[in-house]
Parts: structure tokens; sequence; C-alpha cells
């Protein structure tokens, strides 16, 4: 093991870099450095073997660390603190037996290679708990939502991991383990990978009361000692899933943040640090770089696994508005007009179907243009960016994995292609090449395919490198060679017809039993019949909740009068879908629409809500669904007549339709809340 270390970082026949060291211990935080490195000698004896103690020299091994550390805060100008780690990192290399002048350099290679540096700005200091945040997101964004949500950084718990390389956690015949393939895989950048391992390990513990408030320091204590756990057995298999998830991240990253995160790595400029370091604080997620999406559009001559293939395929999804996609785009991307989100909801939501299933045949086909990981491109203007960054935050609240973005959008690809002389006709299609032939020119895709139709989803295929172009060519009806098109110009089938009759609102205040003396038509079933023809057969605009007060949803969620709350979309009249969430009180069922924050602003953690007038629970006659969309379910409601009357022949008022999720559990503890009002 310690010819083995030396070798891998590169230290065997490096001379004495202390000879010139003029032995003096006068640092004003001597005393400190003296402490630290008795107790760590006295932990490293203790530990040891029966044979190791007897070898031991206690002085001497105190006298070596002492010096290390000091002359090591001298050459670095660095202040020691108990925080930094330095005596974590020094135990293990204590049991190797090395001389002082290997002792040195073994640790200053681990210092400056391996340990991310705290010598700079705050904003470097902070960029390796950023980098590791943005991996959790891109690998599992409900752990890292509820880690956001629990106000819990990263910083909290994995500082001490990054600073001691897990020798502060881990026993020691653990961190050996560890760090024989840490250091023979020579990837300063693994030790994230075991990092992100340990946190999604740890997912099913810390996620297990999810539905009551966690304690958050708590969840900080059980994060931060989590690589305890491990043992000498188990380093293989952690190891293995570490490298596993390493070959699922964009690589990327690890060119422009070796130079943040190593002291080691050559720094042109302290200013471009910070720059890199400051724009990974802001990224909303992973970014890619123009040469590694290209990279992964490459095809294999025959469709066969090549060892040099890039480990990563990429969906390429341009969000840009249709106009600037027809005048140039990525021959592979897949268009998705991002403004849809809020000027169309229900055609967007269609879109993201059709996506997600162009996506699965291009990958089933083995096109080139076909990959597990999704890959958005932007113009590279932040301001008109903005929609598709609502996009991904859609798609990650939707816990949607391997989601990234191309660093500098569709003008630094172009600008990419000039400087290094490749033709754009390769790799771009403009709206100024001849047209493409166009096959399946009517397909249906969509959350129901009986619904939503999509009337042109059209294929085309342009010219390309030779190797590219006999791959897309072949097969053109079988293979998603090249760009899937979405013609937005045709809309989707509404859910719901527009009616001109007048809804009425229930309101609470109106108490009297609806139908007195009739027999009961409330009613849960499958409704497959023409629903329109029931009258007024409505739900409520976007208008009506125009003058609410916009209010946390989490205020709504802890009156006591709230008995559930059920996430869901609001139908409207003209068939948009709107996320709402539906509120059930003992008399009143309200919904809550989303509201979306305006461009520009920060994200915000809260979810804000406007309420739409609410539907009296006495009133509701009927709670339908149709057989071919079980969610979709409607409450229909009736008119309220006075005690003692009588009113055979049931008017139907008004009517609500929303897609729930859980739509049985649903009914079934309305339905249940309506009997109760009714009884009273």
């Amino acid at each position: 093991r310690t010819q083995v270390w030396k070798i891998c970082l590169n230290v065997a026949n490096r001379g004495n870099a202390m000879a010139s060291w003029d032995k003096k211990l006068d640092l004003p935080d001597q005393d400190a450095i003296q402490d630290a490195c008795t107790r760590v000698v006295e932990g490293v004896i203790n530990e040891g073997s029966s044979e190791d103690k007897l070898s031991f020299n206690r002085e001497s091994m105190i006298d070596d660390c002492v010096a290390v550390l000091t002359f090591y805060s001298k050459c670095r100008a660095v202040k020691y603190h108990k925080s930094n780690g330095w005596t974590n990192v020094l135990q293990p290399l204590l049991g190797l037996g090395l001389d002082l002048a290997d002792l040195y350099n073994c640790f200053y290679a681990l210092e400056s290679r391996y340990v991310p540096r705290c010598d700079l700005s705050p904003s470097v200091t902070a960029a390796p708990f950023h980098l590791l945040r943005l991996l959790l997101l891109y690998h599992d964004p409900e752990l890292c939502n509820f880690l956001d949500t629990c106000k819990i950084s990263t910083e909290n718990f994995t500082s001490d991991w990054f600073c001691s390389l897990f020798s502060s956690q881990c026993t020691p015949e653990v961190t050996c383990g560890l760090w024989d393939v840490y250091l023979q895989r020579s990837d300063p950048f693994f030790i994230f990978f075991l990092a992100l391992v340990i946190l999604v390990n740890t997912k099913e513990q810390i996620m297990a009361n999810s539905g009551s408030r966690p304690d958050r320091e708590e969840t900080i204590k059980c994060l931060t000692q989590a690589p305890s756990v491990l043992t000498l057995e188990d380093v293989d298999d952690f190891c293995q899933l570490a490298a596993y998830y390493s070959d699922k991240t964009p690589s990327s990253f690890r060119r422009d943040l070796g130079a943040c995160f190593y002291s080691g790595a050559m720094v042109s400029s302290t200013l471009k640090v910070d720059a890199i370091s400051t724009d990974l604080s802001q990224s909303f997620c992973l970014k890619v770089s123009i040469p590694e999406l290209l990279l992964s559009s490459q095809p294999s001559y025959n469709g066969e696994e090549d060892e040099k293939a890039p480990q990563i395929r990429y969906f390429v999804v341009d969000c840009r508005p249709a106009e600037e996609y027809n005048k140039g785009h990525l021959m592979t991307a897949f268009h998705l007009d991002a403004t849809l989100m809020l000027k169309e909801p229900a055609e967007f939501d269609a879109a993201v179907t059709s996506l997600f299933t162009a996506q699965d045949q291009a990958i089933q086909a083995g096109s080139a243009a076909g990959g597990e990981h999704l890959c958005f491109i932007g113009g590279g203007n932040d301001a008109e960016d903005q929609y598709m960054y609502m996009v991904i935050a859609h798609l990650l609240q939707k816990r949607q994995t391997y989601i990234s973005v191309t660093r500098g959008g569709f003008a630094s690809l172009l600008e990419y292609l000039t400087e290094v002389g490749i033709d754009l006709s390769e790799w771009v299609v403009g709206a100024e090449r001849p047209a493409q032939a166009t096959t399946n020119a009517s397909r249906y895709f969509g959350v129901r395919s009986s619904y939503i139709k999509f009337n042109s989803f059209s294929f085309s295929t342009t010219q390309r490198s030779a190797r590219l172009r006999k791959y897309i060519t072949q097969g053109t009806s079988r293979r998603f060679g090249a760009i899937i098109w979405l013609n937005t110009a045709h809309k989707p089938t509404k859910l719901i017809a527009q009616t001109s009759i007048q809804t009425m609102h229930i309101q609470q205040n109106d108490r009297s039993k609806p139908y007195r003396g009739t027999e009961s038509v409330f009613s849960i079933g499958d409704d497959n019949e023409n629903e329109e023809e029931d009258g007024a057969d409505q739900s409520p605009g976007t208008s009506e909740e125009h003058h609410a007060e916009i209010e946390e949803l989490s205020s709504w969620k802890s009156r006591p009068d709230v008995k559930h709350c059920f996430e869901c979309q609001s139908v409207t009249l003209d068939g948009n879908l709107l996320p709402a969430y539906l509120v059930v009180t003992a008399d009143e069922m309200i919904c809550l629409i989303e509201v979306k924050q305006r461009k520009g602003r920060r994200r915000s953690k809260q979810i804000y809500v406007k309420a739409r007038p609410p539907r009296s629970l006495i009133a509701v006659v009927k709670i339908t669904s149709r057989r071919s969309f079980p969610e979709l379910i409607t409450f229909k409601f009736g008119e309220i007549v006075a005690a003692g009357e009588k009113n055979e022949d049931v008017k139907i008022v008004a009517a609500d339709r929303y897609i729930l999720p859980e739509a049985g559990s649903a009914t079934k503890a309305i339905k249940h809340i309506i009997v109760e009002a009714e009884a009273r």
C-alpha cells in the first residue's frame, strides 16, 4: 500500500521539500497544532495492532506531524484550524511508516489534488457544495427538493467529508480501503460521487417521516454520520456504485471546475475562478458543454457498443420560440415551445407527453437523436431563456431525472462550430434548406390519446458527415434519425366544450338541504355519456380568482377546518389545465389555483395560491368519471331548495372538473364528508 499510494500521488521519486526549512515552530497557533497532532498520534497508536504498537515511536510521530503541518501552513500561507481536516488527512498516512520527507510529500499531494481548496474567496470555498447539490438534483431531484425544503445545505453535513476525505467518519481500515480505490482512479471528483451514493442510500431513513415536519438538526446529524456505518466489505460495492453514477453524469464540469476546487490545478486568474464559482452557485441545473453535446450525437457505424463511445446520450430539447427554431436548429433537436407553459397549459402538457414518447421511440430505434438524458438548449439570452428554466423547474418538480442545459445556448453552438471550422450544414438545419420528406403526418400523442390529438408530427432528415448520414438514412420510417418537429399551429382537441349557461355559485351560508323529500341522486360511478347534455356543465375560468388574495398554500393546509388537500389540475372552460389544490372542509370544497411566479424573479420555495369561490358540499348532486380517463373527475352541483320542499326534476346548475392523480381515494373521502354534511 505504501508504494502504491506514493506512485498514485506521484511522489515516489520526489526529493525532500522540507530540506530548506529552518525548523522554527513559531506560528501563532502552534499550541493548537501541537495538541491536535498529539491526539491524532495517540489515536493511531490505540487503534493499531499489537505489532504496530511495538514499532510506533510516539514522540517521533508527534514531531513529524507538527513539522508537516507547520511547514505546510507557512508555505501555503493558510492558517491552521481544527475544521480544515489536516490531522484527519494525516492519520491514515501515519500508519504507513513513512519518513518525514515522504510524509510531507504525500500530505501535500492529497491536500492540493484531492481536498477542495479553502484559501480563496467565499464563493470558491462554497463551490464544491453547490456542485454536489446539482449532482443530487440530476440523479435524485426528490431528495434534493426535500433537503431544500428543510433548508439543509450540502455544506451542513459534507464539509467534514470533503476536508478529511471521509477519514473523520470512517474507521482507519475503511478509510484506507476507500483511498486505495480513490487514489488509483486518480479522479479528484470521485469523492462527489461517493458522497452522492451515501446520500441516496440514506434517503429512505431521512424521508421516513416526510409527512411530518422533520427535525433539521437531527437530519443534519444523521447525514453527517452516515459514512460511519461503512465496513471494509462494503467498500467495493460502494465504489462501484459511485463509478456508475460518475459514468451517468455529464463530464463538462470537470474541466471548468478543476482550478476552482483544487489548489494543484493551474490558476490563470483568480477573477476567472471567482466567475466560474459564482456561475456554479447560480446554475439552475448541470450544464453541458457544446463539445460534449456534439460528441454524444455521434453514432456508431454498426450500432454496436463501442468502448470509446460516450457513456451518455442526450435527447436534445430546443426551447426557443418557433420562429427562432425555424431559422436554424441542431439537427437532432426536438422542438418544445417553452412559452406554451403559460399561454396554453393544456397544449404544453400534451407536448411534454409527446416529448417523452418521442424520446422512448428514439432510444428503442437506436437513433443518434435518442438518449436517456434530457439536455435543454435555449437561445443563450438569460431573459429569453426564463421560459426554458420554467419548463426545467416543472420537470424537476415532477421528479424527472437526468436534466441538464446546454452552456451558452444555440448562440454558443454556432460560435463553436465556426471557430473549429466545421461546416454548419453538417450539424445545423436552417429554414433555407430544402423541405424534407415527412412520414406519419398524423400521429396521436398526449396524456390520453382519446382526448388530445396532434395533427402533425413530422420527421425530417438532413445531410451531415458521411458517418452520421449513413446512420440517419437507414429506415427513416422506423428511426428518429434527426429532428422531430411538433407543429403547434394546430390546437389540440379541448377536453371540455364551451357552454353559454351562466354558472351559479353555492355559498356557504345557504344551509338548507338539497332536494329534501326526494330520493338521493348522489352517485359516484363511470359516466361515459356525453356530459355536455346535462346542462350547465361548466368549470369557472381564471377571471374568477383574478381579484382573490394570494396566500401561501401552507397557510391553507394548516387551517383547523381543512380536512383534506388534494393536489390536482383544474380543467377550465376552454380545456386548459391549471395546477391546483382541492381543499375540502366539513361544509365546502375550495379550488386553490397555483400562482405562477413572475418572470425574472428568483424562484421561491413556497407555493402561492388564489382561492376560487367555494362550493357547498350539500349542493353536490353527482360525482362522475369516464371509463377511458378515470382521473378526470366531474363534480355536478344542483339548486338548493328550502327545507320541506320537493324537487323531483333536479337541475344541474354548475360543474367543476379536475384531474386527480389519486382519484379513487379522493372521491371516497369527499363522499364520506358529503354524507356527514347531509346528515346534519
